[in-house]
């Protein structure tokens, strides 16, 4: 039997809720990307062997996607050159990281656009599948090491399974809800079920903006709103560099809190999946704006986040713009106009259900990727990239 293509995005597919299960042998947290990463490397490096030439993306915008993380690999180069950054810490982040998303970003677009709508959907149910698997053994396994944030997060009685933190077992889970509403129709009463589960398993503050997020994109891809759609898109990609500016007038939100932070201030707040490292990297953007550009993924080896103790440099969309500088006034509208374009495609799809399925796991990514950062991530992109090959396919009928 030989290997298909399409089966390396299965790879990236299983990083989240594969994400912890490396803690089963004691190998660390956070790791099961990383792993699963190396092994996606070797099947590439393979298939770049076999077949001896580098394919060119399909779509301008995705073409466009690769510049920037390019543009943001130079930008780290330079860095390291006129020593912004100790060259040891920089060559590390710029190859582990910059480097590394950039291949792997590169690698999910060329395969992905060259899949059929069928191929897609398998791979959507695939990973709906797996999600389910990983949570069942998660339980079966975890006496063997029942250590915090393994499966029963703290110790306690929040569960996120092999996902390392329970934001990411918020997105996948809510993410195949949809996949399975797509095959057997959605249903408000399901959905209502399916929160509750999700709230009192994980009680994590992640859980309002992605059910919000998704709540408003059903409602809009029901009525095909395209002013309201750009609203929300805008309303996601800025929410959280607004809340890192103003941090100090958002302390009203800890009303909406699953769990208490411990003050609202950039160096302690918990709320809505720890805000402070939005402001902290807000705060880097303000402060450093003139200055040239320190690059992607370093943001933590920067000076200006060396001196503050006891935090990391950032997440999410505030992590770019914060590493893109005055570049990120480019960035930030391509992102918009990026998930977009997508929405509108998907918008063109006659199929009410299929259409508000879709919509629903694009904004939970488009979510996802502007609140987290890190390897993860690639499961985010690769789904996005999906449902957008799905979405041209669907509305030029070549599927």
């Amino acid at each position: 039997m030989t290997f298909k293509l399409k089966n390396i995005l299965l790879f990236f597919l299983i990083m989240l809720p594969f994400g912890n299960f490396p803690q089963l042998f004691n190998l660390g947290e956070d790791t099961g990307s990383i792993y699963i990463s190396l092994i996606i490397g070797i099947l590439v490096l393979i298939w770049f062997v076999n077949e001896r030439k580098i394919f060119i993306p399909k779509y301008i915008k995705n073409r466009i996607l690769l510049y920037f993380l390019l543009l943001g690999f130079l930008l780290d180069i330079v860095s390291i050159a006129i020593g912004t950054v100790s060259f040891e810490i920089g060559l590390s982040s710029s190859l582990n990281f910059t480097l590394s998303k950039l291949v792997l970003i590169y690698v999910i677009i060329v395969i992905a656009e060259r899949l059929n709508i069928f191929e897609s959907i398998d791979l959507l149910t695939y990973f709906t599948i797996i999600l389910m698997l990983s949570l069942i053994i998660s339980l079966i396994v975890y006496p063997l090491n029942p250590i915090p944030e393994f499966v029963i997060y703290d110790g306690g009685t929040r569960f996120g399974g092999f996902h390392f933190e329970l934001v990411n077992f918020t997105f996948s889970v809510l993410v195949g809800f949809f996949v399975y509403s797509f095959h057997r129709g959605f249903s408000i009463y399901k959905f209502f079920i399916a929160l509750v589960l999700i709230y009192f398993l994980s009680k994590s503050n992640g859980f309002y903006p992605f059910v919000l997020a998704a709540l408003f994109a059903i409602l809009i891809a029901r009525i095909r709103n395209k002013f309201l759609l750009k609203g929300l898109v805008a309303s996601i990609i800025l929410i959280t560099p607004i809340i890192g500016i103003f941090l100090d007038y958002f302390s009203f939100l800890e009303v909406f809190s699953v769990r208490a932070s411990t003050d609202f201030t950039i160096e302690g707040s918990s709320l809505f999946v720890r805000l402070y490292p939005w402001a902290l990297a807000m705060n880097h953007f303000l402060e450093t704006f003139l200055y040239f550009p320190i690059g992607l993924g370093m943001l933590e080896a920067s000076p200006y986040i060396l001196e503050v103790e006891n935090l990391y440099g950032g997440t999410g969309i505030t992590k770019v713009i914060a590493e893109f500088g005055f570049i990120s006034i480019l960035f930030i509208p391509f992102i918009y106009f990026y998930f977009v374009n997508i929405f509108k495609n998907i918008f063109n799809i006659e199929d009410t259900n299929s259409r508000l399925c879709f919509s629903a796991i694009l904004i939970l990514v488009l979510t996802y990727i502007c609140m987290q950062s890190g390897f993860f991530n690639l499961t985010a992109w690769c789904l996005c990239i999906m449902i957008q090959n799905i979405s041209i396919r669907y509305i030029s009928g070549n599927k």
